[in-house]
């Protein structure tokens, strides 16, 4: 049996008048739908919605009951046939309506629960549900060899190979015997890198793993001063080895600014390391007016040799081909590089002249734009892309299935930032804004049960093994911008993570839900072979 239940959140801002929504199995755990966002808003009284309920009326039909926060005198109702589409709004007498049920959870069928997760998401954790039993067939005399990976079955449906170590010794005399082993699942270290926000590793066409982020600095945390300063570059030969405690790394600044005139950060952010024609590039942003901290531009470092050792040569601020294109004209940051069939786009975040949009074009070198088209791809539409600011930033890109999938960070980074999801097939014009599709839920969003928040502005990468591993920053700390004297932006507390990206079965990615907090593990589930030999 599935359960839904019905809330209001505590946040202080118009997110907290909403209905919101979160479904369970067992009434025990339960999970958020559209990223813990609102699904309805009153538009009648204060518009502020309390102690939500359901009741469902002798014809089938189903109505939502709410209080007016300010005026509980008065009640806000709808109708709904689905739980999705709220219709008939009125403004109410409360004595007029029915009392709230002692328990406000009502149970849902199957179609229903996967309607609303096409909709709102299905924020659950993947997890290996089914293990493939071997089963092997040999005669005595011959050497019994048992397989080297074994089919695993995921939560989300997904099917794959995974290496099997087998345990125990194969028998060689007739009869039927039972060989155990164990396939792994991989826990990262979590947080992997302290106080590096908008992480980005890239790995080498030698196996090396390269890693760099926003520095924050934990000794001026929440004051804006030196913040931001730096670009440090890690380089390690395993994903683990890049972990601040494992001491398997090296690491090199290789660019620093000084304080702005009063001592306010220079706001060098979102640095990433690309490879492109046998030189290494770093993206990053910075300002470009010492006088004004907030004229932040696109930025380029080359380096013709070893990253770790050679000189880094600034290119400057990314250049335009056109002087009359909107590109970097105002508030601009967040950019990545992608190479797709050839070809050099840049994806970047920029302001016009309030909403955060991000926008794309081809390069015509790793420094320069082709100003001439310029696209707007996606503005923060959802009200998931709109608490605190309306931002859509930090561009992000994987290539599989014969498609593009852009993520990108949305609303103010405390711990309601999250990450959104457009797709595109691998032959169609990037550049062309309607052959992109907009998933209509946060994909990625905060995980109380694992000590997780505001995750967001993520990287790709892949592991030893060749699995896509999932990069980004999150808070182990759950605040927001409403706190009094909270600043998230120069909040310290953004750490670097990294967990295994999933797919689903029809070819799409399952982010899954930020992994827990704690010290990296191999997680052992056993495997079993029924072996016969005749």
């Amino acid at each position: 049996m599935n359960y839904l239940r019905p809330y209001t959140v505590d946040w202080n801002n118009p997110e907290s008048d909403s209905l919101h929504l979160e479904y369970s199995y067992d009434k025990e755990t339960w999970y958020a739908l559209n990223g813990n966002n609102g699904i309805v808003f009153p538009t009648n009284g204060s518009r502020q919605m309390n102690n939500p309920f359901f009741i469902t009326k002798e014809d089938g039909s189903i109505y939502l009951y709410a209080s007016d926060r300010l005026n509980p005198a008065q009640m806000f109702t709808f109708t709904t046939k689905d739980f999705i589409t709220y219709e008939d709004e009125q403004y109410v007498d409360a004595a007029a309506c029915p009392v709230a049920p002692a328990d406000v959870v009502v149970e849902i069928s199957d179609d229903v629960l996967t309607a609303l997760q096409a909709i709102y998401g299905k924020p659950e954790p993947v997890v290996v549900s089914t293990v493939e039993t071997v089963h092997v067939t040999a005669a005595a005399s011959e050497d019994v060899a048992l397989p080297k990976t074994v089919s695993v079955t995921y939560s989300n449906g997904a099917v794959e190979p995974l290496k099997v170590t087998w345990e125990d010794e194969i028998p060689t005399t007739a009869g039927t015997y039972e060989v155990t082993g164990y396939v792994t699942e991989h826990l990262f270290t979590t947080p992997l890198i302290y106080h590096r926000a908008d992480p980005f590793i890239y790995r080498h066409t030698d196996g090396s793993y390269y890693f760099t982020a926003s520095h924050t600095d934990p000794e001026h945390n929440l004051n804006g001063k030196y913040q931001y300063r730096e670009i440090v570059l890690r380089k390690a030969a395993t994903l683990d080895g890049l972990a601040d405690l494992g001491g398997n790394y090296t690491e090199r600044v290789v660019f620093c600014r000084e304080p702005l005139p009063g001592d306010l950060s220079p706001h060098i952010w979102a640095p990433e390391i690309h490879y492109i024609d046998g030189k290494f590039y770093i993206y990053f942003t910075t300002s470009i007016d010492p006088m004004n901290l907030w004229s932040i531009r696109p930025h380029c470092l080359m380096c013709e040799g070893d990253p770790m050792v050679d000189e880094w040569v600034n290119m400057g601020p990314i250049a335009t081909t056109t002087n009359d294109s909107i590109a970097f004209t105002d508030f601009s940051l967040d950019h990545t590089v992608l190479q797709h069939k050839g070809e050099l786009f840049l994806f970047w975040a920029e302001k016009h002249p309030v909403d955060s949009d991000i926008y794309a074009a081809k390069m015509v070198n790793p420094w320069t734009i082709d100003s001439s088209r310029v696209a707007k791809l996606v503005s923060p539409d959802y009200n998931w892309e709109r608490h605190g600011f309306p931002v859509c930033e930090g561009p992000g890109f994987l290539h599989r299935n014969g498609r593009l999938f852009m993520t990108y960070s949305a609303s103010g980074t405390d711990a309601l930032y999250c990450l959104g999801l457009l797709t595109i097939d691998e032959n169609a014009d990037l550049l062309e804004p309607s052959n992109w599709t907009k998933s209509p839920c946060p994909v990625f969003i905060s995980c109380a049960a694992n000590g997780q928040f505001g995750p967001g502005h993520n990287s790709f990468t892949t592991d030893e093994e060749g699995h896509d591993i999932f990069v980004f920053h999150s808070r182990q700390e759950e605040r927001y911008l409403v706190d009094a004297n909270y600043q998230p932006l120069y909040d310290a507390g953004r750490n670097a993570c990294l967990t295994r990206l999933h797919w689903n079965p029809d070819g799409t990615p399952n982010f899954s839900v930020p992994a827990p907090v704690g010290d990296k593990k191999d997680i052992k589930i056993p495997v079993k072979a029924v072996v016969t030999i005749k």
